[in-house]
């Protein structure tokens, strides 16, 4: 769980499969472990914590626990991450209207959308999910939308 959207200090916290609290950490900042807005919060099959952190002003707002940053030059106001099921960072880029696939150590893999209202356009790409099929699901917080990218067949 994230908090930092709204009121709060900005931190990461865990809790266990019956919601006990077991850690936090972060606080409001630029440095390692610092946050302005934890957004969003996805983890690979290493166990690797991935951050979005919106509207800090360092490049790019992906964090990983090891304070590696993503070399992504588009995103620094993410909005929201997923982790694929072939290890793929997926980067819903709101304020763009983009969607961004990434490796794990941040290079740009494919990306698509724009700001709008039409098809594959966003308002702002706001949250996303990817099925075990491929499908992505994007959450388009000012169109009132999600729309469906249907992953074509080999």
């Amino acid at each position: 769980m994230v908090q930092g959207h709204g009121r709060g200090e900005p931190k990461v916290i865990k809790f266990d499969k019956d919601g006990n609290f077991i850690k936090a950490w972060g606080k409001k900042g630029t440095g390692p472990g610092e946050f302005d807005i934890a957004h969003s919060i996805a983890i690979d099959a290493q166990g690797l914590l991935y951050v979005a952190d919106r509207n800090n002003q360092r490049d790019p707002g992906i964090r990983r626990r090891r304070q590696v940053s993503a070399g992504i030059q588009a995103s620094r106001d993410p909005c929201g991450l997923f982790i694929d099921p072939d290890q793929n960072l997926w980067l819903a880029h709101g304020h763009a209207g983009r969607l961004i696939k990434l490796d794990l150590n941040g290079n740009v893999l494919g990306s698509t959308g724009s700001q709008g209202k039409g098809p594959g356009q966003f308002g702002e790409a706001h949250f996303l999910a990817v099925s075990a099929q491929g499908d992505v699901f994007v959450a388009d917080t000012l169109n009132w939308r999600v729309q469906k990218f249907v992953r074509k067949s080999p």
